[in-house]
């Protein structure tokens, strides 16, 4: 069996669903090939993210959960924010893919769910498609001008074509879908340290009606422990939370992967984009990459339309997406990597110190800076909150974040 589509969308999550739907809309057939039963399971994220994205984005209030009041708790320290109007939220993680898969097919995207992409098509270096098995076990070949991998950490079509090999440094993160019902719907944590998430942070991300997500990640190979013997222990024995999860029981349990290692060097090649985690296009400041994968998303399936319609899907043009993808994002991705590769090592010492830092920011400085919206505004206002990194050797590494901050993005097409 075999079908013919301008453009081939390899996963359904939130790059390739995002993809889908832009391209379609742009008058291309468009085919999504997914491999789960379903739109949006298993959930591998928390869910984390920003109002403000979320209605840039188009998605509707009820698919994300707000909250007001953002703890942050080292072994001896805690620092809290408050926020009103909320500026963070839990999005419904089932509810969003599925949405923005509606989305796809109402533009006019086909999607195919229980497909497994086996392997690449090439044709003098060019992808040109994907063979694949279907829901009744059905070999099928999938021939396309332009074929997006939005497969997520695995980069399945990637790792086959020569557009970066196997992820070696990653988040792990293992997580409780509770029920807690004396947990408050409007209070974030989180967590550092080592006695709960060594080399890495823990989290307690409310998402309404009672249900709570408490996570762990950690990130290897800097460190080989495994996450999910800390959740049990982080409801039990912190002191901040264990009263919060009295009488809570966990509904569902989830594991993840995030890729840690920045971006590649290049996102494309003839016939082929790298999309969302693929790319490696979500922040490793703290593993966030919903947002920025619909973002992705969006603009490969714009520059995989445009190709088409061009009738020129070669790697120059086609790296367009490169082009878009970094003015937009790759400074402030290039120093949330900065930033993940130096804190990743901290003592529990060093963590407590940080929160001596962070709670002489404003609400709005520390939202920014969580978001990973880097500024020169925004280091010269943590410096002038905190004058004692002049002697500590702090402000080293803020003048290397103003560095790349001030050093212009390279964005030329090829």
């Amino acid at each position: 069996m075999s079908d013919d589509y301008n453009v081939l969308v390899v996963g359904g999550g939130p790059a390739g669903l995002a993809a889908a739907e832009t391209a379609a809309r742009r008058g291309v057939r468009t085919l999504v090939l997914e491999r789960q039963n379903e739109i949006g399971y298993p959930i591998h994220t928390s869910g984390g993210t920003w109002i403000k994205d979320m209605q840039a984005l188009g998605i509707p209030e009820h698919l994300y959960h707000p909250v007001k009041t953002v703890y942050f708790l080292t072994p001896h320290r805690e620092v809290s924010f408050q926020y009103n109007p909320a500026v963070a939220c839990v999005v419904d993680i089932r509810g969003l893919y599925q949405h923005l898969a509606a989305r796809a097919v109402a533009a006019g995207a086909e999607l195919r769910v229980r497909h497994t992409v086996e392997q690449a098509l090439l044709e003098q270096g060019r992808v040109v498609g994907v063979t694949a098995k279907t829901h009744v076990s059905e070999r099928m070949t999938v021939h396309a001008d332009v074929t997006i991998d939005a497969s997520g950490f695995s980069r399945h079509i990637g790792v086959r074509s020569d557009m970066g090999g196997a992820f070696h440094r990653y988040g792990f993160g293992a997580e409780y879908d509770l029920y807690a019902p004396n947990y408050p719907q409007d209070e974030l944590f989180l967590i550092m340290g080592s006695a709960f998430a060594p080399q890495g942070y823990a989290w307690a991300f409310p998402r309404g009606n009672g249900r709570v997500r408490l996570g762990v990640g950690v990130i290897h190979p800097d460190n080989d422990e495994d996450a999910r013997v800390y959740l049990d222990r982080i409801m039990r024995e912190i002191p901040q939370l264990a009263q919060r999860f009295k009488g809570a029981s966990p509904l569902e349990y989830h594991t993840g992967l995030f890729p840690s290692e920045g971006t590649l060097p290049a996102f494309s090649r003839d016939g082929l984009l790298l999309a969302g985690d693929a790319g490696g296009h979500g922040s490793t400041l703290v593993g966030e990459g919903i947002r920025f994968a619909i973002y992705s998303g969006q603009m490969a399936g714009e520059t995989a339309a445009e190709a088409v319609q061009a009738g020129d899907t070669s790697g120059a043009y086609l790296s367009r997406f490169d082009q878009r993808w970094r003015a937009r994002f790759a400074r402030d991705m290039d120093i949330a990597y900065m930033i993940n590769k130096h804190i990743t090592a901290y003592s529990d010492a060093q963590w407590d110190s940080s929160l001596d830092l962070l709670k002489r920011l404003t609400p709005a400085q520390a939202a920014q800076a969580l978001r990973g919206d880097f500024t020169a505004s925004l280091v010269m206002g943590i410096l002038a909150r905190n004058p004692s990194l002049i002697a500590t050797g702090g402000k080293r590494f803020l003048d290397r974040m103003l560095e790349r901050i001030n050093k212009p993005v390279a964005v030329s097409v090829q």
